[in-house]
């Protein structure tokens, strides 16, 4: 009897333990879903339906995408350099076919067809072309004011139909561009995020970076908004001083997208800080682009986490004079040397 009550007390209290750890283990499960960084991938660098094309001795030309002078809202103008004797040939048309992406709406692409303008000076290395990625007089505005979008490029010889047979081959890595707009928050959006793009695109194609920045997630923001907001020094921005406290959470990013852009937002998450390219409402996910990803500078797709910070630029942010200063001043401010006697002023911005 008593041998029976002794089995019966160790069976009840095993099920008591059990019942315990499995509460236990759900309420962990639970708190990490709330502070889970979810899942990422990097963002796509080739585009599979031309794989298959010859890849082309050509790259964009950020440096001069970069120029105030065609931040335009209703148009982008994309610069080639093209290596080959295939553009040597001045009476042969071609004709870029650009597949365009918003990046908020990823999943909808448009296939659209321009003439590519060739130049080349006697002493030029490249030939160099320019493509205006522009709305058809037709239908729908595809181009459109403080959006960012990606652009994967083929070049065609002129033909009625444009396929395998009239490739030449394709550009590679893909194009990522923003739109300005006509007020100095959109037009500082845009600068922030085509300088990130240009420092991106060289590390994709194996060249050196031109930003002076350490290889660190927090410092490749604060110079990417460092040369635009109020508060700034040696080229890096006073995060703590720019947003004074006022932060909002990853759950507030929808809301924000439905009033105003958010690329070149600012958010902080556990251990590491990214800049914010577009919102995608369909999956709940975001396009971002991060310093010090695996060593490395990569656009990353990320679901939307409520535990994250995020900052979100006003207008009262930016500095007055921005769109007065020339360019070699403001890469000027960006000097390594000079950041590392301010980096004390702040170690952190979240």
């Amino acid at each position: 009897m008593c041998r029976r009550v002794l089995v019966s007390f160790a069976l009840i209290t095993s099920v008591v333990l059990l019942s315990v750890d499995s509460t236990d283990a759900a309420r962990r499960r639970s708190r990490n879903r709330n502070y889970s960084t979810g899942y990422k991938r990097v963002a796509p660098t080739w585009d599979e339906d031309s794989a298959n094309y010859s890849q082309l001795s050509a790259y964009y030309d950020y440096e001069q995408a970069e120029s105030e002078e065609v931040a335009f809202s209703d148009k982008m103008r994309v610069f080639l350099m093209l290596h080959g004797e295939e553009f040597q040939n001045d009476e042969q048309p071609l004709v870029a076919e650009v597949k365009l992406v918003d990046v908020s709406k990823p999943e909808t692409t448009h296939i659209l067809h321009y003439p590519v303008s060739l130049t080349r000076g006697s002493d030029d290395q490249y030939t160099h072309g320019v493509i205006d990625v522009t709305n058809h007089d037709s239908g729908e505005a595809i181009v459109k004011p403080g959006t960012v979008y990606r652009l994967f490029v083929n070049l065609h010889r002129k033909s009625a139909t444009y396929d395998a047979e009239s490739a030449i081959g394709r550009v590679p890595t893909p194009y990522y561009v923003a739109t300005s707009g006509d007020s100095p928050l959109e037009k500082a959006r845009q600068h922030i995020v085509m300088r990130t793009f240009r420092e991106w695109y060289c590390v994709q194609r194996g060249w050196s970076r031109r930003g002076e920045y350490v290889m660190d997630c927090h410092d490749y923001y604060r110079w990417a908004a460092g040369s635009s907001t109020v508060g700034a020094s040696y080229g890096r921005a006073n995060l703590g001083r720019l947003f004074n406290g006022r932060y909002r959470n990853g759950s507030h990013i929808k809301a924000l997208t439905d009033e105003t852009p958010i690329h070149a937002d600012y958010v902080r998450m556990p251990g590491h800080t990214f800049m914010l390219l577009g919102y995608d409402a369909e999956r709940h996910e975001v396009l971002t682009m991060e310093g010090n990803f695996n060593h490395s500078i990569a656009v990353v797709v990320r679901s939307v986490s409520s535990g994250w910070t995020v900052g979100h630029l006003e207008q009262d942010h930016l500095r007055p004079d921005l769109f007065a200063l020339p360019e070699s001043e403001l890469e000027s401010e960006n000097a390594t040397a000079m950041y590392e006697g301010a980096a004390a002023d702040e170690n952190t911005g979240a």
